[in-house]
């Protein structure tokens, strides 16, 4: 079973307590319905019921704790209990419940930029077999080694068409549990033309024509994005502390107002988290085909 951050138990004493908490998960199931499907593409082999107990259970947990925590500090440092440990008690219950509950999503959304990295280098793989006079099942075999997550993907459709379904089923079934809709789209075009008796060949080419042109437009999309973002990174983490810096030096010793020593490490400290914010931000618009 995969493994779900922050859970404090092991995953079979927590499924045992959300079985127990099903009065109060299920109707919070109710109101989402694309958990199901985001559980199932990221792998995480728990019914939505129990995940969702689950998740309420370990919010408590770490509302308990830390609100524990607060109170318990201020009762020993201060000798009053305030209303500073409720308060900190529903900011990590709010926390913890918002990460857990968007959790799959977030998986779910990482495995479509693993997918998509190899998607276009493999279908070539599969195309240049294809053409050769090789079998699609034989081609899937030489891509299910070397391409990452992709290849596991293929490992799995190999398997089922060994366990003795057939090609168009593996296919299938590949698709509804992948949340990449390019791979989607890639496997049901290749369905559809084993059903229509038609060349895979030329539809795989097609395919990663389209695909290709798609990639250089998002490319293309991403350069083009970059600019303004570029000069707003100019202007918040260059040019806003260097003149607001001499703007402070100048108008102290103006008007002999005092700066604050603290002043300077703030600023400092706070260049180096938005840096580190932009950074992230850019890499999550990185387009997640790779050429």
């Amino acid at each position: 079973m995969k493994r779900i951050p922050l859970i404090p138990i092991p995953m079979e004493k927590a499924l045992r307590i959300s079985k127990k908490l099903r009065w109060l998960s299920q109707p919070l199931v109710r109101i989402m319905p694309g958990l199901k499907r985001d559980l199932y593409q990221s792998e995480i082999d728990i019914k939505p019921m129990d995940y969702v107990g689950i998740v309420f259970f370990t919010s408590l947990f770490y509302s308990i704790m830390m609100g524990g925590v607060v109170t318990l500090s201020s009762l020993i440092f201060i000798g009053t209990m305030d209303f500073m440990g409720i308060l900190i008690g529903f900011i990590f219950f709010f926390i913890s419940f918002y990460f857990l509950i968007f959790y799959p999503k977030l998986t779910s959304r990482k495995r479509v930029k693993e997918l998509e990295k190899n998607l276009l280098f493999a279908l070539r793989h599969i195309l240049i077999e294809i053409k050769s006079g090789i079998p699609l099942f034989d081609s899937m075999v030489g891509v299910s080694k070397g391409y990452g997550e992709l290849s596991d993907e293929f490992m799995k459709i190999v398997k089922n068409i060994h366990a003795g379904k057939s090609q168009v089923e593996s296919l299938n079934n590949a698709s509804e549990r992948n949340p990449s809709l390019y791979f989607r789209r890639a496997l049901w075009q290749i369905v559809n033309a084993i059903k229509a008796g038609s060349d895979i060949g030329n539809t795989l080419e097609i395919i990663t024509n389209d695909l290709s042109d798609k990639q250089i437009n998002d490319i293309k999309s991403y350069g083009q994005e970059l600019n303004p973002w570029t000069m707003m990174y100019m202007i918040i983490a260059v040019i806003a502390p260097s003149l607001g810096v001499t703007f402070l030096i100048i108008l102290s010793s103006f008007s002999g107002i005092t700066i604050p020593k603290i002043i300077f490490p703030t600023i400092l400290v706070g260049l180096f988290l938005f840096q580190i914010f932009f950074i992230g931000f850019v890499k999550s618009k990185r387009p997640s085909i790779a050429i």
